[in-house]
């Protein structure tokens, strides 16, 4: 079962594409549209490295402009499959259609 935070980082992470760097996928959460406070980077940051370890996520190295080798994320099959059991939860209590799940 994922918590809210982890919920978000990875629609987010799925949003931000393959090998995203953690500041994509934060500027993906701090812009969605009806989010009234973003989370601290520093939260995000530990979120995505708790979830890599549940393989959640599968952690990379990708250069940054600078060429600097910096931590990049994509999400896993099973990260997938999370965020769909995830939704149906929500759509099972809440009893609202999902389009596409």
């Amino acid at each position: 079962m994922l918590g809210k935070l982890e919920e978000e980082v990875l629609l987010a992470a799925l949003q931000a594409g393959e090998a995203a760097l953690p500041s994509e996928i934060y500027a993906r959460m701090v812009d969605a549209p009806g989010k009234s406070r973003a989370p601290a980077f520093g939260a995000v940051y530990t979120t995505l490295t708790r979830m890599t370890a549940k393989k959640l996520l599968v952690e990379s190295a990708k250069a940054d402009p600078g060429g600097r080798a910096r931590r990049a994320f994509t999400v896993s099959a099973a990260g997938r499959r999370a965020v769909v059991d995830a939704m149906r939860r929500v759509h099972a209590l809440g009893g609202f259609a999902l389009a596409g799940v």
